[in-house]
């Protein structure tokens, strides 16, 4: 299992932080696999705000057929680091 530290706008954030987005479409770059962490902090205007989240991936789907070189990520809360 690893964790990969990644940047996500604002516009993804939100909803992957509300619960409504539970999936990613991320560049395969990093060899991802089920039960990797996903730590997801929000980057906007250059800068990272301070806000993350931490997901754990349960699915990878390649999508070359779409988007050669791509997997969406199937993800939920990790909860043993979330705060409530």
């Amino acid at each position: 299992m690893k964790t990969h530290d990644l940047k996500i706008a604002p516009e993804h954030f939100h909803p992957v932080h509300s619960g409504k987005k539970t999936a990613e479409l991320r560049k395969n770059d990093r060899g991802y696999q089920v039960g990797d962490l996903l730590h997801l902090r929000e980057f906007s205007d250059g800068e990272y705000t301070g806000s993350f989240v931490m997901r754990e991936v349960t699915c990878v789907t390649p999508v070359d057929f779409a988007a050669p070189g791509y997997v969406m990520l199937s993800m939920v809360p990790a909860k043993l680091y979330e705060v409530a």
